[in-house]
């Protein structure tokens, strides 16, 4: 009997030892995963590291006159509608640049929202951590351009983006701090703004919008990663008068020193400027066939974020990524344009043997 019970002791021991191992192995494998997760920005739920854009979605009405506007008159031209936005056009530039992205916003149940539902799945934006309200209209977006494309008049209908509040961005705050990237536009509350970059961890990259939205951003410049205004957006923002490329430096070192860690400045015909603590860039406009200019400053945000995906630091590197992507853009009349990482790599191919065989013509 005795021997007995020293072998069930025995094996209980040994089924204590087994249970222990077997917890700590599990939480060693809990520590690993964490940590992976946090070198390579990756949720739990997620297979590889995408990036979170945090802004708006709306339907985009516009027209295009054949020629010169003539104010106060019925002009002759192209009507079009097509799902906008200026966080859904940065996702879906991302997501055709093949990196896994999920917008996060809010949209009516109204038959806008299952166009643009249906846009999203289309193109490969994930909708997980959107929101779709009931008996909400979906917001829509109004301009009209000229007849080179630049937009002379636009009326935006966003109140639903009012809903993207604290408690809203809280409950979906530990998907937002394992992305590559946080992307936000300015559309959010300013409310919103502010507490996203009080909590926020990832690398936050901002597109201002506009000067009216910018302003919303200026409470959290020392949270921000990288920052792509507009000429006249950073004007607003710096104070400085941006009249060619010297001046955009000066308005770029006045953002680092408010905190943001690196500057964009679209200066449109002029090209791009960047500007780091490290590193400054001037990277000139390729020679294009206008079509439409909407969209094109979607299209070259999206390219940074692709760049920082990827790796890309080199300021001069990503500008040179952004104004081919920005030329792709120009040349189609789409909001969006049929954008890949082979197409991006082809104009830069072309840029450079045209810059080749100008320099042959010069030595001839």
């Amino acid at each position: 009997m005795s021997f007995l019970k020293y072998r069930r002791s025995v094996w209980r021991l040994e089924y204590v030892l087994l249970w222990c191992a077997y917890v700590y192995q599990q939480r060693f494998n809990h520590l690993i995963l964490c940590l992976r997760i946090r070198k390579k920005r990756y949720h739990p739920m997620s297979e590889k590291p995408y990036v979170a854009v945090i802004g708006g979605m709306n339907m985009d009405i516009f027209g295009i006159p054949d020629e010169k506007v003539i104010p106060r008159d019925s002009n002759i031209g192209q009507i079009g509608m097509a799902v906008g936005g200026v966080g859904q056009n940065i996702a879906q530039n991302l997501a055709r640049l093949e990196v896994p992205t999920y917008l996060i916003t809010v949209y009516g149940d109204d038959m806008n929202g299952i166009v643009m539902e249906h846009s999203c799945a289309q193109h490969g934006i994930r909708l997980d951590y959107a929101e779709k309200l009931t008996g909400q209209r979906s917001s829509g977006y109004l301009y009209v351009t000229d007849e080179t494309g630049d937009m002379l008049l636009g009326i935006n209908d966003m109140k639903i983006c009012e809903n993207i509040t604290p408690a809203f961005l809280a409950k979906r705050l530990d998907f937002i701090n394992h992305a590559s990237v946080c992307m936000i536009d300015a559309n959010l509350p300013e409310e919103s703004i502010k507490w996203l970059g009080e909590h926020v961890t990832a690398p936050i990259f901002v597109d201002p919008v506009s000067i009216v939205k910018g302003k919303r951003v200026i409470p959290i410049l020392d949270k921000i990663d990288t920052l792509k205004p507009n000429r006249i957006e950073a004007e607003m923002m710096t104070g400085i008068k941006i009249m060619e490329c010297e001046t955009a430096q000066i308005a770029a070192a006045k953002l680092l020193e408010y905190g943001v860690k690196n500057v964009f400045i679209s200066l449109g015909k002029d090209g791009i400027m960047a500007m780091s603590s490290s590193q400054s860039a001037h990277v000139p406009t390729m020679t294009t066939k206008i079509v439409s200019a909407n969209g094109a400053g979607d299209c070259s945000t999206a390219t940074i974020v692709w760049c920082r995906y990827r790796g890309i630091t080199d300021l001069n590197e990503v500008c040179q990524y952004t104004q081919a992507a920005a030329s792709i853009a120009l040349e189609s009349e789409k909001s969006v344009p049929d954008i890949t990482p082979a197409k991006v790599a082809t104009k830069l191919t072309q840029k450079q043997l045209n810059v080749q065989q100008r320099l042959k013509a010069v030595r001839s």
